[in-house]
């Protein structure tokens, strides 16, 4: 009865584990007068395909919809490597910013999210995020 006892707990926790590598992910950065919200349905990242939720909001939390947003997605330079950098533009749906990323290769990545608004300057909120 006991090894049964520690076979369930131990079960339990591989699974305890294994789903806290699939939670989506959140994180933001203060930026002049705005702050930029990042979001992800799964991380970290994985090669491929992966869409990231931006909100930007004023310092009352009020969305801002009127911007245009550009993600610069890449991995910092290394030794004897090309640099990997792209850049897309994210749509606006609803009160968010969508984009999608596709890292080709695991490991540190760096999303800028340059966020215009008209008659205002350009704010750039820069986020570290892990693909495996």
């Amino acid at each position: 009865m006991r090894k049964m006892y520690l076979i369930m707990i131990c079960v339990a926790f591989i699974m305890g584990l294994a789903s806290g590598c699939s939670k989506g992910y959140q994180t933001q950065k203060a930026v002049d007068d705005l702050t930029v919200i990042l979001s992800v349905g799964s991380y970290p990242l994985v090669k491929g395909d992966n869409t990231l939720m931006l909100k930007v909001a004023d310092p009352a939390g009020k969305a801002q919809t009127d911007a245009h947003v550009d993600v610069r997605f890449y991995m910092p330079p290394m030794p004897g490597m090309s640099p990997m950098e792209f850049t897309v533009q994210a749509t606006l749906k609803g009160n968010a910013y969508i984009a999608t990323v596709n890292p080709p290769m695991e490991g540190g990545w760096k999303a800028e999210i340059d966020v215009a608004r008209p008659g205002k300057p350009t704010v750039t909120a820069s986020f570290n995020l892990d693909v495996r």
